[in-house]
């Protein structure tokens, strides 16, 4: 029986990664789009709008690195943190 290598083990916590601003914009724009939403709404967001977003802006982020597996919830979380931005500053700008 071989021992397995140590680069095959995954980490025990995720680590939290910062999504480049523009896929958290990318994401905001392609949910947007698909809904007939006015800027001014922003404020009053829909908490399944958001999660849409959100999983939009993650997938993007999984996909930059290769969706190599393991890094869910790091990905999950950059996206939650990128989009919640973006929205501030789109709410800003209305």
């Amino acid at each position: 029986m071989s021992k397995p290598h140590a680069a095959l083990a995954l980490p025990r916590h995720p680590v939290a990664l910062e999504a480049p601003p523009a896929l958290a914009e990318a994401a905001v724009s392609d949910v947007l789009e698909q809904q007939e939403s006015e800027p001014n709404g922003l404020a009053r967001m829909d908490p399944e709008l958001r999660h849409q977003m959100v999983a939009t802006a993650a997938y993007y982020i999984a996909e930059q690195r290769g969706f190599v597996p393991g890094h869910e919830l790091a990905d999950w979380m950059a996206a939650e943190a990128a989009v919640d931005a973006s929205l501030q500053t789109a709410a800003g700008r209305a």
